[in-house]
């Protein structure tokens, strides 16, 4: 099992010595830079020891994926321009999670804004496909986002969209802040990728949790063959980060 962490381009020397096997940086950074400044995140990127193979926080606060405002072509212009960067970078999945920019506007019902979101989901797929990227769709809290707030919903989504680069992240610390059974990944029939935090302050664990040997049980049920990427703070990663990444090898054998 490789064990990755959610941080910028800028730290992974330091991700890569407190033992992690790869980073998962942001896709919205990315699509924000420079031509210039990119050339110098990738280069450092390549010369880093661990790679770059998962992306989150696929859009930008400020794009609002389900207002009447937003075209298919501002978020078709946005995904090529961000998603050509992550294929540059050695990406191959990337999260949807973005809550803020999928959240339901006020003015518009929740079935109205559900269909929207299979279209826009729809869309991400497509573009992805063209650059060799797997989406997966990260259930959130319903503290940062309203829509789709469970791995259940999350699987609807991915139903509807039905398109085969469009696939569903567990995260244990959403699962856990919801009260969901995290045995819900084995009735969904699996997820592509996953995310793991404390659900007590959202940090990299450094302690065994029962709920994390039940979400690693459930995954290996499906056959589980991706990542699993800590999405925690860590007061101190040099110290921290071997500690996390032994124990969480350690609980996905014995799971």
């Amino acid at each position: 099992m490789k064990i990755g962490f959610c941080a910028k381009i800028d730290r992974i020397k330091e991700v890569a010595q407190a033992g992690f096997d790869y980073l998962e940086p942001p896709v919205s950074a990315a699509a924000a830079w420079t031509e210039e400044e990119f050339a110098a995140q990738l280069s450092l990127a390549k010369s880093a020891a661990i790679p770059t193979p998962a992306f989150n926080v696929l859009f930008p606060k400020d794009l609002q994926l389900l207002s009447k405002d937003t075209s298919d072509q501002q978020i078709a212009d946005y995904l090529h321009l961000a998603l050509a960067r992550v294929q540059k970078l050695g990406g191959k999945v990337v999260v949807f999670g973005s809550g803020k920019s999928r959240t339901r506007p006020e003015d518009v019902s929740y079935d109205e804004a559900y269909r929207r979101l299979v279209e826009v989901t729809r869309l991400i797929g497509d573009v992805a496909a063209r650059y060799g990227v797997t989406i997966v769709i990260e259930p959130l809290n319903r503290s940062e986002t309203n829509m789709i707030n469970s791995v259940a919903e999350g699987a609807c989504l991915r139903a509807d969209v039905n398109n085969p680069a469009v696939q569903l992240l567990g995260d244990y610390y959403h699962i856990a802040v919801e009260h969901q059974p995290p045995e819900d990944i084995a009735r969904i029939g699996g997820i592509a990728h996953c995310h793991i935090a404390t659900e007590i302050g959202r940090k990299a664990p450094l302690e065994a949790d029962a709920g994390f040997s039940t979400m690693f049980a459930a995954m290996k049920q499906t056959g589980y063959q991706g990542l699993v990427s800590v999405e925690g703070k860590a007061d101190d990663l040099a110290a921290q980060g071997p500690v996390t990444v032994s124990l969480l090898k350690k609980l996905w054998e014995e799971a």
